[in-house]
């Protein structure tokens, strides 16, 4: 029979390499838990399921290339300016009144706001625009 110092020393190896295993098997998980931490933080392994259930789109393919023609080649060309035709229609600015006297006033006129006058109202002005057109601007009748 071993004696009682042989047996402790047997007994602390024993329990030394029991700690050895469960050393490393303890790291192991703590290796695997942080792994699986890493995965949920980052959504690596959700994307993954999410693309697995997926169907790929398809790749854009770019249009086949046309070969060009060819350039316009160079040539003498003639031409002959006409000018634009002058228009009738619209009226050229500015505007401006040749002549005061040339105004015609509505008889009557408009009363004031506090009804004590009468203030003249204008029934045409004649002006003339930058082209030298007579431009004629007719006002209704004012009402009482």
């Amino acid at each position: 029979m071993a004696t009682l110092e042989q047996q402790r020393r047997a007994n602390g190896e024993r329990i030394q390499n029991e700690r050895r295993a469960n050393g490393e098997r303890i790291e192991a998980e703590r290796r695997a838990i942080g792994n699986r931490m890493v995965e949920e933080r980052t959504g690596k392994s959700v994307a993954d399921d999410l693309n697995r259930l997926t169907t790929p789109q398809q790749q854009r393919r770019s249009l086949p290339t046309v070969p060009t023609v060819g350039a316009v080649p160079a040539g003498k060309g003639r031409g002959e300016y006409v000018p634009k035709a002058a228009t009738t229609a619209g009226i050229a600015s500015p505007i401006s009144e040749p002549d005061y006297t040339a105004r015609a006033w509505w008889p009557g006129g408009i009363p004031s706001t506090d009804g004590l006058l009468m203030l003249p109202a204008a029934k045409t002005i004649v002006m003339s625009d930058a082209n030298g057109a007579e431009v004629m601007f007719e006002y209704a009748e004012p009402t009482p």
